[in-house]
């Protein structure tokens, strides 16, 4: 995987090259805005940053509305990286501004999900809702299932952060349906650990452990390690609550 990036630098690093010699400005900017992308999955924030302000200084120039927004999204993600949440709402609500001038309702929708995540990791919880709120309507409105799914998953987190256990089984339960409906595994495992863990919450302990189960059975499926090493932690919890020592460590172990 490494090496496909430092491959993929090598490229973009050919397309700036070429795009300087030919007078291509908006080639150039494109060109740091893909190094600026390679560099954020790096972890190289600083890079990333520092390429992506590049491609939103040629974006203005040129007067491409669309590459600013570009831009001012993936500033938003390199900040949040980092986890720089207020740098990363103020560039959000730039490329809202854009998102709506140009009539970009997909736009729209997707920056009103980041916003609502950002404000999740301040523990800014109802501003969270209002922005997955409207993340929700917009996905419902253009027909997108899985902008949807993501936003009900969302909304079930904050509502499980504010205590309100049931409205987050609610929200999480919607998410399950639609991540099923469009065949998302991925969906439906995460899905399933956010249930778990809200009907661990509230002391329906059998409930946590199915769902974590199903959790674990879908993060080895689809080869997940991550994943996989989050549902032996949820699992480790459930038994131990239930009083498994045994298997929960077992878990905890894995």
């Amino acid at each position: 995987m490494l090496g496909d990036f430092r491959q993929a630098l090598q490229y973009f690093d050919k397309h700036l090259s070429i795009s300087k010699e030919v007078g291509d400005r908006a080639g150039e900017g494109c060109a740091y805005g893909n190094l600026g992308n390679v560099y954020r999955s790096l972890g190289d924030f600083h890079k990333a940053i520092e390429y992506h302000k590049k491609r939103l200084n040629i974006a203005k120039e040129v007067g491409t509305r669309h590459g600013e927004g570009r831009a001012y999204g993936n500033l938003e993600c390199a900040y949040q990286g980092p986890g720089d949440y207020h740098h990363a709402i103020e560039y959000h609500k730039k490329e809202l501004k854009i998102c709506k001038e140009v009539g970009d309702i997909v736009g729209e929708g997707r920056v009103y999900g980041n916003l609502g995540n950002a404000y999740q990791s301040l523990s800014d919880f109802r501003q969270a809702i209002g922005h997955s709120e409207k993340r929700l309507a917009i996905a419902k409105e253009v027909g997108e299932k899985p902008g949807e799914g993501r936003a009900y998953g969302n909304l079930g987190c904050a509502y499980h952060s504010l205590g309100d256990f049931q409205k987050a089984i609610h929200y999480h339960q919607k998410r399950l349906s639609i991540a099923k409906e469009v065949g998302s595994r991925d969906g439906e495992g995460r899905a399933y650990g956010n249930l778990g863990c809200a009907y661990l919450s509230l002391g329906n302990l059998r409930q946590a452990v199915e769902c974590h189960q199903k959790e674990l059975s879908i993060a080895k499926e689809v080869g997940d390690r991550a994943g996989e090493g989050n549902a032996y932690g949820h699992l480790g919890n459930a038994y131990d609550k239930l009083g498994s020592f045994q298997q929960a460590m077992e878990c905890l172990r894995q």
